[in-house]
């Protein structure tokens, strides 16, 4: 019960500490408004982009090509031995006749440029579909490797140049993902911090007579690190707002795009487990970029 009181004391400080200074106040929580919504912003492009990555890396495939004729048996040895490899999800046989009929529905109309054709060119081949977690460069390698030496395939395509800038595509994304994860962390708490420490030397007297009396560290602490906590979560809170008239705004204006841009338009905001996350770390930093400015003053004074 005592806790709860005190903890009661703390919230009533704090809050009456920030309508003293509204001012001061409403630039920090602006100020890490900004911040936490530069980073929303780049997390709404990371899912988004991370979702349609893994949407074409479920289209990765091996295509084996055959040169040669196969009887029944030597097709059904063929798929069995493919089989074996761990890494493969499923296997199909595209024969001659398939592929012909599979380039004149992409052809339509166009039929006509095929209508030269006195024998299909076309060869048959083995359309390989890779389980989830091999569906990169790596695994693909792994499997091509193994192909490349039974010598009933010719050519092996798995768009190699493509797969390797969608792996880029990723990595480039972690990179730039932990830089402005780490840039914006330490602005928030260089914000809250210098705030913090102009509002403890406007109450320096206050401060020090409380320290004379008796009251402890974490007693005179306490409301400010209520008050860092209570703008972290005001700033993550407005933040969130911005990225949703500004998701709104942009999902608009696709919308009433060309058609090419028309495809964009399935986006999807932030989960509410994500939304959660930014006000938590808003909160988190506001009380972390307090609990430093503290520190470093009780020490000093």
């Amino acid at each position: 019960m005592k806790r709860f009181h005190r903890m009661l004391y703390f919230l009533r400080e704090a809050i009456i500490n920030i309508s003293r200074n509204k001012g001061l106040n409403s630039m920090t929580i602006a100020m890490i408004a900004v911040s936490l919504t530069i980073f929303g912003i780049f997390l709404l492009i990371y899912l988004n982009l991370n979702s349609t990555i893994r949407q074409w890396s479920d289209a990765v495939q091996i295509v084996a090509y055959i040169d040669q004729d196969l009887s029944p048996d030597e097709q059904t040895q063929l798929d069995s031995h493919i089989r074996t490899i761990d890494s493969v999800d499923s296997v199909s046989f595209v024969s001659k006749e398939e592929a012909l009929e599979t380039l004149k529905t992409r052809l339509v109309g166009h039929e006509e440029l095929l209508d030269g054709l006195e024998t299909n060119p076309l060869p048959a081949s083995f359309e390989i579909r890779l389980q989830p977690k091999y569906r990169n460069t790596e695994g693909v390698r792994a499997v091509v490797e193994q192909l490349e030496r039974l010598p009933q395939f010719n050519d092996i395509q798995y768009g190699q140049q493509w797969l390797d800038n969608l792996t880029t595509i990723i990595r480039i994304l972690k990179f730039l993902g932990v830089f402005l994860g780490v840039f914006l962390f330490l602005t928030v708490i260089f914000i809250v911090s210098n705030t913090i420490k102009l509002t403890l030397y406007s109450r320096k007297e206050e401060l020090n007579i409380m320290k004379y009396i008796g009251a402890t560290e974490s007693f005179i602490k306490g409301p400010f690190l209520v008050e860092g906590v209570i703008r972290g979560f005001l700033g993550a809170v407005l933040s969130l707002l911005c990225l949703s008239l500004l998701y709104a705004l942009f999902t608009t204006i696709i919308h009433y795009s060309s058609a090419s841009l028309f495809q964009f338009a399935s986006l999807s905001f932030l989960s509410r487990s994500a939304l959660l996350g930014i006000i938590i770390l808003g909160s988190v930093l506001g009380w972390c970029g307090s609990l430093l400015t503290l520190h470093k003053y009780l020490k000093t004074y």
